[in-house]
């Protein structure tokens, strides 16, 4: 049996065949570019052939047989879905629950080491993916994935430099959580944001320009992504004890390629007087594989 799997963020939709636990050539769309998954749904069949079900993959929060992307205007029918595409049927799935299921099939080629720690057998592990959003979700081998919306947590600062920023941005738009500051659309607020702050006049710019500012010298953009990754570290770290994470934090998502400080990194996820030990323990490591969220669902299509 095929199976059509679809990993849909709020910018890039990316479907597969699947069948046997492996998927084959992968379609990429911009979400933008398609009204409706079900317009995006129809030109991914069309170019890679027919299934007889489908698995996708949303990034926002599930509700039975119906999804809506958290960053995007996407809804989602899982039974219209199916009736349209005249599939037997078509399953929804949070995103990150989606990539956790990749966690068992990833292999060290597919992983880079930031922390070793100690991996303990059967304990919780953690995927966090900041990409268009912030996606959090938790693995417990032997019994599966455990979604979550915790990148709508608040955000918590560290520093005087990190209140400020939380007190520009409140008084713009009132609560502001982890994903408002610690994402992709997040590193674009914190580089407005600084500048802000620093009095300095730079244009606007999204994530990679961002990192291409910052390699070419910009202050802006350099301070923007230390921050970004001090707190990412942080936000990790309180995951990691949210969940008892002793299996391990990873990483994934577009933002997580941006240059990182692994050591700085590693001080910020340990920074708990009384749990630094603990958290030094965690294994902490980036998902290099270029398709996890695709990876994941092949496992769970079979």
């Amino acid at each position: 049996m095929t199976i059509l799997i679809g990993d849909i963020g709020g910018t890039q939709a990316r479907f597969a065949l699947a069948a046997g636990g492996r998927y084959g050539a992968v379609v990429a769309q911009r979400v933008a570019d398609h009204a409706t998954p079900l317009a995006a749904m129809h030109a991914a069949l069309a170019a890679l052939g027919p299934a007889n079900s489908a698995i996708l993959a949303i990034a926002g929060p599930i509700e039975g047989d119906h999804a809506r992307l958290t960053n995007g205007d996407w809804a989602f029918d899982a039974p219209l879905l199916a009736a349209s595409l005249g599939l037997a049927s078509v399953r929804l799935v949070n995103d990150l629950e989606a990539m956790a299921w990749a966690l068992p099939a990833l292999t060290p080629a597919d992983l880079e080491t930031w922390q070793a720690g100690e991996s303990l057998p059967g304990a919780p592990q953690a995927i966090i993916a900041p990409g268009t959003g912030l996606g959090v979700a938790g693995f417990l081998p032997g019994h599966g994935a455990l979604p979550t919306e915790a990148g709508h947590m608040g955000f918590a600062p560290r520093d005087a430099t990190e209140a400020a920023l939380l007190a520009w941005l409140s008084a713009r738009q009132g609560a502001v959580c982890a994903e408002d500051l610690l994402s992709g659309l997040g590193l674009a607020t914190l580089h407005e944001g600084i500048a802000e702050l620093r009095g300095i006049a730079v244009p606007p710019r999204d994530g990679p320009e961002i990192s291409a500012a910052a390699e070419a010298g910009c202050p802006v953009a350099r301070e923007a992504l230390a921050i970004f990754w001090r707190g990412l570290a942080g936000f990790c770290g309180d995951v990691a004890l949210l969940l008892g994470a002793r299996g391990g934090v990873y990483l994934a998502g577009g933002v997580a390629r941006a240059p990182a400080d692994h050591a700085a990194f590693l001080e910020r996820f340990q920074d708990r007087p009384r749990m630094r030990a603990y958290l030094a323990r965690v294994p902490v490591r980036r998902i290099t594989h270029p398709q996890p969220g695709l990876l994941g669902l092949a496992q769970l299509a079979g």
